[in-house]
């Protein structure tokens, strides 16, 4: 493993260990897996028919891709802290990118859908 590949391994590692909290993913076909996400935003912007730009704010969890058994889909579901969060992007997004170029985590994107009921 070269430098860049370590560092990127230990930066994950103190990610995982200082910023993260605990999630519940739940996947769309009924499976779900209990991990740690550290949370973040994306900020996407789209142009409107007529001229205007909207803004849409993502709430990100970051996910180690070790952890999760599959890539995220859309209509996946995360809880955390008593609120449900959609696996979702707008304007035809993909609903998760790699997070770094080492590919160690994935960036979900979501928006937030409701309480836990």
């Amino acid at each position: 493993m070269g430098l860049l590949e370590d560092a990127a391994t230990w930066l994950t590692t103190q990610r995982e260990e200082c910023l993260s909290v605990p999630i519940t993913y739940r996947f769309k076909n009924g499976g779900s897996a209990e991990l740690t996400a550290t949370i973040g935003r994306t900020l996407f912007r789209a142009e409107t028919e007529y001229g205007t730009t909207i803004r849409v704010e993502s709430r990100d969890f970051l996910v180690s891709a070790v952890n999760l058994a599959e890539a995220p889909q859309r209509g996946d579901r995360i809880v955390h802290d008593g609120r449900v969060y959609e696996v979702l992007a707008p304007n035809n997004e993909p609903v998760w990118r790699w997070s770094g170029p080492q590919h160690v985590a994935y960036r979900i994107h979501t928006k937030e859908i409701g309480a836990v009921s």
